[in-house]
């Protein structure tokens, strides 16, 4: 994982591109449910394994929905230079972690409170 201090120089890149994974995890998640619809109308249409094989596919968009988000908010970021240093961050957490534990390492970061010396109370 990267340290707190790395963190710290590119948090305000990392809630924007975690804020970017949301919001295609959620558009995915939706296409995702569509399919399943789609499927039980075809089902009720009579065409059993057509219903079954749009199932399956939605099934298995649906299990890759967190590494497709994150790939494609990495594919918006990578258009602009500069974001390139929190995704060699980002790319360095992806080699040794799945995506999933990434971003919950990322959402985990960014919910920790920052960290300031308490004054003493008289």
């Amino acid at each position: 994982m990267i340290s707190q201090e790395e963190f710290a120089a590119h948090q305000e890149d990392f809630a924007a591109f975690v804020a970017t994974i949301h919001r295609f995890a959620t558009l995915l998640f939706i296409v995702s449910f569509i399919g399943y619809g789609a499927a039980a109308w075809i089902w009720f249409q009579g065409a059993t394994w057509t219903a079954l094989i749009v199932a399956t596919l939605s099934y298995l968009f649906f299990r890759q929905f967190r590494r497709l988000s994150l790939n494609m908010a990495r594919i918006q970021y990578t258009m602009q230079p500069r974001y390139h240093p929190m995704l060699l961050l980002v790319d360095r957490m992806l080699e040794d972690h799945k995506p999933a534990v990434v971003v919950g390492q990322l959402e985990s970061l960014l919910k920790k409170p920052e960290q300031t010396p308490s004054s003493p109370e008289s």
